[in-house]
């Protein structure tokens, strides 16, 4: 009881965050969902939709840290240029992104996911970083 009392401020603040972050995946996945049906997504349940991408997020979390930091580290030790460094960034957080949608398509019965629709739903949640990398600055160019 006591560490509830000492905590209660820290303990709300992850409450409203974690709610705010799975409100925010939840549109995701629905938009997403929308998008894989056209490509042959099948689900039981808007619950199931909203489940598979919260744990699909989980899942290829480590994935798509890897991804989107080796472009960046070709790219500031002057291995790549930029453009290679965003077309790495694309092909390698598209593969994460479909290895954690596809180890959880696989565990789930609720959800049945086609390739394609992985893929595409994959390259187009991959989209949104290059914007990250085009900000991007190598500090020892001259």
């Amino acid at each position: 009881m006591n560490f509830f009392k000492k905590n209660k401020e820290k303990l709300i603040t992850f409450i409203v965050c974690g709610t705010i972050f799975v409100a925010a995946l939840s549109v995701v996945a629905l938009l997403s969902g929308a998008i894989m049906r056209l490509f042959g997504f099948r689900y039981q349940s808007i619950g199931s939709i909203i489940l598979f991408f919260v744990i699909a997020t989980i899942v290829s979390y480590p994935i798509n840290l890897i991804a989107g930091g080796l472009p960046k580290a070709f790219y500031k030790l002057e291995r790549i240029s930029k453009n290679n460094a965003i077309f790495l960034y694309l092909v390698l957080d598209t593969i994460a992104t479909c290895i954690g949608l596809m180890i959880v398509d696989y565990s789930m019965s609720t959800i049945s996911a086609s390739d394609l629709s992985i893929l595409v739903i994959s390259f187009i949640l991959a989209l949104p970083g290059i914007e990250d990398l085009k900000k991007y600055k190598c500090i020892w160019r001259t």
